[in-house]
């Protein structure tokens, strides 16, 4: 049996170039999505006629519409008047009366995945796989080659803020995430392949991790014999892939022994600094504006990957410090009465660690009230004690309900999952399963001095936001 992602006509891996004799019309469903307004983007920007429609539009389906693009708040089969091809959003359920009527009239149906690969496939790729980062990264490669003037094409999976958007329209150098959900990063040929770390994650497509470490090898295994793979060093699992790859292999980190090392490391304020060694040479200082260790190694995999190319260092030096970051990445959301509000897309145990330490190591005097939405049911199940572990790096703990995303409920899981595991290590936790009432909550509950984060990669930044909306109107007058 085929499962709920098979692209079920046989004609969804013709070429999207060959598809039709006259004008190409690419709809696009789901196209709030990261990815999807990033490739959207890409068949706009090269000509196409592109349509979209998504069931919960926003900031992404807005840029689009004022690009001139026609975006439905609905999904309808009317959509499919004059599209040449459907590119579908794995959110989407395939059982989605716009897909089978494409289906019925021949209309090739396309992953998002699949259609990205057809896109690049043609021109170097430049691919950055790996369980945390990889938006990060992308980002930074992309502005470090831009500056060295190679002319790149970025396909990042969130807004970076100098591209003003998850897209920017280069030459046949594609920098492009390489998603291990649904095997995803299969349909790449990498002639590059970033590893920034693997860890247990998708287990709702993976049924153990094993399976997620036999995917990413059977990724690097796509390079050509004169590919490059670029691995984390500091990443036990992440090293172990590349063994017996017959491709040019270089590790980074900061573990001695790396090929290109950082060390002296320095947490200075908004960012870190650091010499860089490469093959033990001393290749002088550097500094990133973005807090935490896990930058700094997304930092080192930029570079990595860039001498692979030969930037000078001079380009990456600039680059780096030019780098100003992507959306919901340690984004300051405001100041009010000295209570900063900062939100973030962490959403696996690693990554809220990663975050919140970096909080508590950039802010050490500022007491650190945290609100994480736990994001889908499976990862809450799957992933509760480490959750509860992480979260406890903060001061102050505050869960909401699980954000569902593309999946059905599971009986038994919910945000309290988390908090009966906050509760064991005996610390407090306060639940909240209405995120709509947690605003009015944190504004009684928050004091000057304070660093209040939001973090998920689901809707809680809404908080965020409000938060930050009545603290301002509290203190204007002051």
């Amino acid at each position: 049996m085929m499962d709920a992602h098979t692209v079920m006509n046989p004609e969804s891996s013709l070429s999207l170039a060959d598809k039709s004799q006259g004008s190409n019309h690419t709809h696009f469903m789901g196209i709030e999505g990261a990815g999807m307004f990033a490739l959207a983007e890409l068949f706009r920007q090269r000509g196409e006629i592109v349509t979209g429609c998504d069931v919960a539009p926003g900031e992404n389906s807005e840029q689009l519409r004022s690009a001139g693009v026609e975006i439905s708040g609905k999904h309808d089969t009317s959509h499919l008047s004059d599209a040449t091809s459907v590119v579908v959003s794995s959110a989407v359920p395939w059982g989605t009366k716009e897909i089978q009527e494409a289906l019925t009239r021949g209309i090739p149906v396309i992953k998002r995945a699949e259609a990205l690969g057809q896109c690049v496939n043609h021109g170097q790729v430049l691919a950055v796989s790996g369980t945390h980062g990889k938006t990060t990264t992308t980002a930074m490669v992309t502005e470090i080659l831009d500056i060295a003037g190679m002319n790149p094409t970025g396909v990042a999976g969130g807004h970076v803020f100098s591209w003003g958007g998850n897209f920017l329209m280069g030459g046949d150098l594609y920098v492009v995430e390489a998603d291990e959900y649904d095997r995803s990063f299969l349909e790449l040929q990498p002639n590059i392949a970033i590893v920034t770390n693997i860890e247990p994650d998708h287990l709702d497509c993976y049924h153990h991790f094993d399976e997620v470490i036999s995917a990413f090898i059977q990724f690097l295994e796509s390079l050509p014999p004169e590919g490059t793979a670029v691995v984390c060093a500091d990443d036990r699992v992440a090293s172990s892939v590349v063994h017996g790859l017959q491709v040019q292999k270089i590790s980074y980190g900061l573990s001695p022994g790396s090929e290109l090392r950082a060390t002296e490391v320095r947490q200075i304020d908004g960012g870190v600094e650091f010499s860089l060694l490469e093959r033990g040479i001393n290749c002088g200082s550097f500094k990133i504006n973005s807090l935490g260790l896990h930058n700094l190694l997304n930092s080192l995999a930029a570079v990595a990957s860039s001498r692979s190319l030969g930037v000078s260092w001079e380009s990456i030096r600039e680059g780096l410090n030019s780098f100003g970051g992507v959306k919901r990445r340690f984004e300051t959301i405001g100041f009010h009465k000295d209570i900063l509000v900062i939100d973030d897309y962490a959403h696996h145990p690693s990554e809220v660690l990663a975050t919140l330490t970096a909080a508590k190591t950039a802010y050490p005097s500022r007491r650190l009230v945290a609100a994480f939405q736990p994001h889908l049911f499976s990862r809450t199940r799957d992933f509760a004690t480490d959750f509860g572990e992480s979260l406890c790096v903060a001061d102050e703990i505050w869960v909401t309900d699980v954000f569902a995303s593309r999946e059905d409920p599971i009986e038994g899981v919910t945000g309290e999952l988390i908090t009966c595991h906050i509760e064991k290590l005996g610390r407090m936790v306060r639940y909240t399963a209405d995120m709509n009432e947690l605003p009015g909550q944190l504004i009684e509950f928050l004091e000057p001095s304070d660093l209040f984060m939001t973090l998920g990669a689901g809707s809680i930044r809404q908080v965020s936001e409000e938060v930050e909306l009545l603290l301002r109107e509290r203190y204007s007058s002051e």
